[in-house]
Parts: structure tokens; C-alpha cells; sequence
């Protein structure tokens, strides 16, 4: 199973749980690959970052795509954020914005 973040509607959710961590995903522009990250140790709160895409065990990068089984890559600031393997994903077009009291995402 494949997510392909440039095709997701903006404010769309994508709950994906990793070898260590579960992560939420709020969607703002899929096709920047601008989203907004909960989870991990780097992100106690929603913050804007970039995602990039997934690397899979073969060492390859597919961009824009979370991928079972593959690490997911942000950037947050100056630095990279590469997680733990994806071990399973939902997505939920309702959004964590309305089960977390309402991040605001404009700008």
C-alpha cells in the first residue's frame, strides 16, 4: 500500500505508524509537499514541515509517496528527519484538526 501525498485534498489526515513512533499527517499543499507533522520525538506538536517522500530498503527514494516498509524523510528547519519503517497507514479526510482543537494553518 501506497499514499501518494500529491494526489491527498488539503486538511486531509494520514495516521501512520512506524517501527518507534506513530505520526498524524495534516495535509496543506500535497503537491509542495507541504503537511503539517505530529509525533516522534521531534514533533510533540503539529509543525510545518517539507516531506520529500519515502526510502524503501533497497535504498531508493520515492518521492511525494509514503510506503509500507519504507522510512519517511521531512525537513524540519536545517535539518533532515528520516523516520523508523512504516508498518501501517490510514487516512481520514475528516482531519486531526477537528479532534485537536483546531490548528490554525493559515497564514
Amino acid at each position: 500500500m501506497a499514499i501518494y501525498v500529491d494526489s491527498c485534498e488539503a486538511q486531509e489526515t494520514i495516521v501512520i505508524t512506524t517501527r518507534s513512533s506513530v505520526y498524524e499527517l495534516v495535509i496543506l499543499r500535497g503537491d509542495r509537499g507541504d503537511v503539517l507533522v505530529r509525533g516522534g520525538r521531534y514533533f510533540t506538536e503539529f509543525s510545518p514541515v517539507l516531506f520529500l517522500g519515502s526510502i524503501p530498503d533497497d535504498g531508493s527514494f520515492n518521492r511525494d509517496t509514503i510506503d509500507l516498509g519504507g522510512r519517511l524523510k521531512f525537513v524540519f528547519g536545517e535539518q533532515f528527519v528520516i523516520t523508523s519503517p512504516v508498518e501501517s497507514l490510514s487516512r481520514d479526510s475528516a482531519g486531526a484538526m477537528n479532534r485537536t482543537g483546531g490548528v490554525n494553518t493559515s497564514n
